[in-house]
């Protein structure tokens, strides 16, 4: 059996599309301009405030959608995660890269971004987000994709929640570049207080039952 910081390495090395990842944008500065590239994926810890980036295209996402399926196939490297479900690994890689704080040279921080890949095509706002894409003539990926990881204060497991913002979303999305750092911040805050102020939804259900969220003050919502 393979240790738990093997398995980050496996996964960073085995699923590498060669794509720009980018930690805590939102101090980053310009952002650059990634012409090739049509899915801008942004992983967010709750507890920490601690957010990565990584841009890629649809046809590299579906390599990571296949290259995630059979790394996670492999018992053996997963027995430390205690899970074989793609949501609670990406989940739990997200909160490793909080809790560590970690640089984009951190394999955590490769590993998170790619299994959330993996994780976003098994939810349902995926197949909501290829449908609205093929109406629009845009490739199935298209797109900006917020996978928020949320760790709970009875510590009885991460509970995640994707959105997706349509690259053609008026004032919103952008094509070719990450959003910008102030726009991502006022989604990522409202989709927080929505979560963790109503149980009308499942993600806030569960975060109800299992004894509320840990949120980072950087993520709240201004008073």
């Amino acid at each position: 059996m393979k240790s738990e910081q093997q398995f980050w390495q496996d996964v960073a090395s085995g699923v590498n599309p060669g794509w720009t990842v980018r930690v805590d944008p939102l101090s980053a500065g310009p952002t650059p301009n990634f012409t090739r590239n049509d899915a801008f994926i942004y992983v967010v810890d709750v507890a920490s405030g601690w957010l990565g980036a990584g841009a890629t295209t649809t046809e590299d996402a579906a390599k990571i959608l296949a290259s995630s399926r059979t790394l996670l196939a492999d018992q053996d490297n997963v027995l430390t995660l205690g899970s074989v479900n793609t949501a609670d690994v990406a989940g739990k890689a997200i909160a490793l890269c909080g809790a560590a704080h970690a640089d984009a040279a951190a394999p955590e921080v490769a590993a998170a971004v790619s299994m959330t890949v993996a994780a976003l095509h098994e939810t349902q706002t995926y197949a909501r987000a290829v449908h609205a894409n093929r109406q629009s003539g845009q490739a199935d990926m298209a797109g900006h994709w917020i996978y928020i990881a949320y760790r709970t204060k009875n510590g009885e497991g991460i509970i995640t929640r994707p959105v997706w913002v349509s690259s053609i979303h008026p004032g919103i999305g952008q094509t070719g570049r990450f959003l910008d750092p102030d726009r991502l911040l006022e989604i990522v805050r409202s989709v927080i207080h929505g979560d963790t102020s109503s149980t009308q939804t499942s993600v806030g259900d569960a975060i109800a039952a299992d004894g509320g969220a840990m949120v980072s003050p950087k993520l709240l919502l201004p008073s």
